[in-house]
């Protein structure tokens, strides 16, 4: 081919520029799930209470990525949580604490309560099982082969039968090399012990005598487990992006679904007090949201900190009982955000602190009406200062209350169930 003139552009007709074409509909949808994120970081909700009431009760985590040791297991008003060696109970009303088990041979990383039950999972696969009763009867197994219990808790299954009767659950967690998760559930008058364990498995268990009921192996550590409070499904998630969905009867279980969460591993999950939703926390600051009957993502949201080491997500809650209708997830420092579980498009973001330095803690924004997406801003000054590592997360069994657990004191903040209970018709529920 001869080529052309170098001045040959010149005298060509301009093309008509071609229409671009339409977005695909993952692009809209991505940018939809941005808009909805950005958005639903401005603080100008109020679920809860911006003041908390402080309990001078002291936590401590002894596994950095495994912050859920602090639980409201019941109607009392009474609070269980891990302190160096220790677990202590502290009656909320009298503002008084009782050591429960004192001076373990093991650092806990994973605490649950339920019945008359007590169990504390190690870091070397150590399970110390107590009966409230008689705290002083402990029995502590190594099991061997397993590593971290990164999280026990003590689960109720609805008997079989026409009429089910939903109950309070707690849910799983476990660490590295190690029991990943204990779940205790009961199936009429048989307490079970659900472990969750990095050698990639979950292992149903008695109590008290911790005897294999049924095995569950995967393909990777396992840092949670959640089982629905109708007791038909249950949801696992580890050190993969991948979350198990299974069904439960009794003590059997059967793989549904295999679905994907963000990209990075999960160490929470939860169900919705419906057994309809679930929701997923994960390392790299997603929070993902599912509805069990199609299996589709409801919302993608993120923490504050989203792409910070401490923007992780390290629990995520929803309300158990009444019409509130909220999902709660805590960072690994100093931020909490509470979500409108309705909608997914309402957020309150909550900053914690030492409090008697400075204050209580405050809503982001209450005072300044700070908009939180500047939190996007890597250098935004509203992420400078002091950092509060942050223990535990926890709903009140009524749903009455918010608990954050800190290093120092565990914070308590009220719900605004009324507001909760409205709607723009003005119609309560």
């Amino acid at each position: 081919m001869v080529a052309g003139p170098p001045n040959w552009a010149r005298y060509m007709p301009t093309p008509a520029a071609a229409p671009p074409p339409p977005p695909p509909l993952w692009a809209a949808a991505s940018a939809d799930a941005t808009k909805l994120r950005r958005s639903s970081i401005v603080n100008s909700y109020e679920f809860v209470g911006p003041t908390p009431r402080r309990h001078q009760q002291r936590t401590s985590w002894n596994h950095w990525q495994l912050r859920d040791v602090v639980l409201c297991p019941s109607a009392r008003p009474e609070l269980y949580s891990i302190y160096r060696c220790n677990v202590d109970k502290y009656d909320i009303s009298k503002q008084q604490s009782t050591r429960v088990l004192h001076d373990l041979e093991f650092d806990p990383v994973s605490v649950a309560v339920g019945g008359d039950f007590v169990v504390v999972g190690g870091q070397r696969a150590e399970l110390a099982v107590a009966r409230l009763g008689d705290p002083a009867a402990t029995t502590t197994v190594v099991r061997s082969g397993g590593s971290i219990n990164n999280f026990v808790t003590l689960d109720r299954v609805p008997p079989p039968g026409p009429r089910r009767r939903r109950l309070q659950r707690d849910s799983a967690v476990f660490a590295d090399d190690g029991v990943t998760s204990l779940n205790i559930t009961s199936e009429r008058d048989a307490p079970r012990l659900l472990v969750c364990n990095n050698d990639h498995t979950v292992r149903l268990m008695s109590l008290p005598d911790l005897g294999l009921v049924t095995e569950l192996t995967f393909p990777t550590a396992v840092n949670y487990a959640a089982v629905s409070p109708d007791g038909a499904r249950m949801c696992v998630v580890g050190d993969t992006n991948e979350v198990f969905l299974f069904n439960k009867r009794g003590d059997a279980f059967e793989k549904i679904a295999v679905l994907t969460a963000s990209n990075d591993a999960s160490f929470s999950c939860d169900w919705s007090q419906s057994s309809e939703l679930f929701a997923v926390g994960s390392q790299d600051g997603c929070v993902t949201v599912w509805d069990v009957r199609s299996r589709e993502k409801l919302a993608q949201l993120e923490t504050c900190q989203h792409g910070r080491s401490r923007g992780a997500c390290r629990n995520v809650k929803f309300s158990p009982s009444g019409s509130v209708d909220l999902l709660a997830f805590s960072e690994h420092t100093s931020f909490v955000s509470i979500v409108d579980a309705r909608s997914f498009d309402k957020r309150q973001a909550l900053r914690v602190d030492p409090g008697p330095r400075d204050g209580a803690s405050s809503g982001i924004g209450a005072a300044a009406a700070a908009d939180l997406v500047d939190l996007l801003t890597p250098d935004s000054p509203a992420l400078s200062g002091y950092d509060m590592q942050i223990t535990g997360l926890r709903f009140s069994p009524d749903s009455s209350a918010l608990f954050v657990g800190l290093e120092e004191s565990i914070l308590e903040y009220t719900v605004d169930r009324i507001g909760r209970h409205s709607f723009s018709s003005l119609e309560l529920i």
